[in-house]
């Protein structure tokens, strides 16, 4: 065995030890917890709060204010410029609404069953602060939009699992991702159980294995995506620009909530809706308006660049 042989083979060994088993530390930490933000559209610039009694009493909310959630992706932070160009997109669409913000990045770490633990506290340290919001200060459920990316999209499941007041109102996954082991219970994933509509946007193999939601929107098939179809990407990069098309999918979507875009098909699969086998008398839209009465697999095509929807062909 030569020099390069030893070297891939401790870098295999490695990886296969972060998958599977508690490598230490918990790197960078999980003592410092999740942090929560504020913002709306009567603030310049976002707030910390704490998810206490005493934390939420100073928001500026009403039992009628709707909630967005954001909840950003593994080894991210909420200053993501896609969580902000989307937290701008929903406060400019609905300036009475507001946007909280869910930052993990201080619970990040390489060991991936170190991650799902921390996962676990995560969303219920999300779950808390929605049930105070709504015993304290009379937010309706229903009045709460969760929307996650990759991890984010996970955690948002987990989230709707271990509210204790009610069901959230709507739950989108940004390509949610899928388990990186074996889940433990089937709140690992998210799902159609976890919220009374909730809507999953695919567009990469990392989310296209996750369950079926109320309201499933394969991008392209969920896969390939044409911008991504670069000779310079190599696979795991190209399925790093496939999941992160997701972002820009739902940034467009809510920026042109007030029009009809990004119609989908209701189809059995990619195959029939390519192959014009499927009739496409059943249509759903993907976005703000998705019409939760309209239930299943839906597919559509994009363009390449900006705008992303297209009409169906």
């Amino acid at each position: 065995m030569n020099g390069k042989q030893i070297v891939l083979g401790a870098v295999a060994v490695a990886v296969v030890a972060f998958l599977t088993i508690k490598v230490y530390p918990n790197f960078p930490s999980g003592r410092l917890g999740v942090l929560f933000y504020f913002t709306a559209s009567s603030h310049h610039e976002r707030q910390e709060f704490q998810a206490t009694k005493e934390g939420i009493m100073t928001l500026p909310l009403d039992a009628s204010t709707p909630i967005n959630v954001i909840i950003h992706g593994y080894t991210e932070s909420s200053i993501r410029p896609w969580v902000v160009n989307l937290t701008n997109a929903l406060l400019s669409r609905d300036p009475s609404s507001v946007v909280m913000l869910v930052d993990y990045y201080d619970l990040t770490t390489i060991s991936r069953p170190y991650m799902m633990e921390n996962a676990r506290n995560i969303a219920q340290s999300t779950a808390h602060l929605l049930d105070l919001l709504v015993k304290n200060r009379g937010i309706k459920l229903s009045n709460i939009h969760v929307m996650g990316f990759s991890l984010g999209g996970r955690i948002s499941g987990l989230v709707g699992a271990r509210v204790k007041t009610g069901k959230i109102g709507r739950i989108t996954g940004i390509d949610a991702s899928y388990p990186w082991l074996p889940p433990v219970t089937n709140e690992e994933y998210l799902d159609a159980e976890d919220a009374t509509l909730v809507v999953n946007l695919r567009t990469s193999l990392i989310g296209s294995r996750s369950p079926p939601a109320h309201v499933d929107f394969y991008a392209n098939g969920g896969t390939g995506q044409p911008g991504c179809q670069k000779w310079y990407y190599f696979g795991p990069v190209q399925e790093v620009c496939n999941h992160y098309l997701s972002v820009k999918l739902m940034t467009e979507a809510v920026e042109n909530s007030d029009k009809i875009i990004f119609p989908a098909c209701k189809c059995p699969n990619w195959e029939s809706f390519q192959n014009n086998t499927c009739t496409c008398e059943v249509i759903n839209h993907f976005g703000l308006n998705t019409d939760p009465s309209i239930q299943g697999s839906f597919y559509f095509r994009t363009n390449m660049e900006p705008p992303y929807s297209r009409p169906l062909d």
